[in-house]
């Protein structure tokens, strides 16, 4: 019984005398983040908007969906994979938006359909919309803007 007090002794006082390293890490991992962000993609990730959705169940969502992250910004659809270049798409390029009848961890599989240069592209991903988060909504609102895109719902339940 005193070795486990003795051990919980020690774990606090290590906390202690590193609690400034832990502060100092916390406050430049956002700022680490954007450095590795922009050397990765050459755009500023505080100006983007994420729409996709986070990794589920060990990543297993990567076989059924785009395996990118979706950005987009006032002009812009942006695809992002850790391994491959940036692919832009402009927003008025955007086709059509429609939710699938597949679900993925409680979360609906939306289709996003892209003319680029009269070939379509069709991108499959999750959304990280949530009551907190609508920054999916924002997206469909602005790919709704242009009159030649058909957006199937704003419901995104």
């Amino acid at each position: 019984m005193e070795l486990k007090y003795i051990f919980i002794l020690l774990l606090i006082t290590l906390l202690v005398f590193n609690i400034k390293r832990i502060f100092n890490y916390i406050e430049n991992y956002k700022e680490q983040k954007e450095i590795d962000f922009k050397k990765r993609t050459n755009l500023d990730l505080w100006k983007l908007t994420k729409i996709s959705g986070g990794i589920f169940m060990f990543g297993l969502d990567k076989y059924f969906v785009n395996k990118s992250d979706f950005y987009f910004d006032d002009k812009n659809l942006y695809l992002i994979n850790y391994n491959k270049p940036v692919i832009k798409h402009s927003i008025s390029d955007i086709i059509e938006v429609s939710k699938t009848s597949i679900s993925l961890n409680d979360r609906k599989v939306w289709k996003i359909i892209i003319n680029d240069l009269n070939e379509k592209k069709v991108y499959k991903i999750t959304t990280n919309d949530s009551l907190s988060n609508s920054n999916f909504s924002m997206f469909l609102d602005k790919v709704n803007e242009n009159s030649n895109s058909i957006v199937d719902s704003n419901l995104l339940w």
